[in-house]
């Protein structure tokens, strides 16, 4: 099963937003699905306040495994990091016009589907949110 197909799997199974993306990344992060599952818990929904997507949030915590910034000193790592994050804010920017839950929830169509997302008929704006990170990440971690 490809990873977009299992993301949206797990959010129609009630995972949240940001778990549905971190969690089939579980291979890449090298944690248990349920422990990833665990750390974003509080992430979907904006943080619950309808901030920062979810899905923002779920790639974090799969960029910054794999591309760790472990030690204060590593100065190298930490800009490495910091180039990734600002990379998927790129990519996720030419797709969507913000990286901001309360600003993509309430869009009044779906937005634009990737081929991913038409091929899984995926309807509402969430799960096109979900698809598009797991293929921005996707995207990411073949180009290394």
């Amino acid at each position: 099963m490809e990873r977009t197909e299992l993301a949206n799997q797990y959010h129609e199974q009630g995972y949240s937003c940001a778990q549905a993306v971190a969690c089939v990344f579980a291979d890449v992060v090298g944690m248990p699905v349920e422990q990833l599952a665990a750390l974003c818990g509080a992430f979907g929904g904006g943080f619950r306040a309808e901030e920062l997507c979810g899905v923002v949030s779920g790639a974090a915590v799969v960029i910054g495994a794999k591309w760790p910034h472990r030690t204060p000193e590593d100065q190298a790592a930490k800009a490495l990091a910091a180039e990734k994050m600002r990379d998927f804010h790129s990519r996720f920017f030419q797709r969507f016009p913000s990286l901001v839950c309360r600003d993509l929830k309430p869009l009044p169509a779906t937005p634009e589907k990737s081929s991913a997302a038409a091929a899984l008929g995926i309807e509402k704006n969430c799960g096109v949110y979900i698809v598009s990170a797991v293929e921005i990440l996707e995207e990411m971690l073949a180009g290394e």
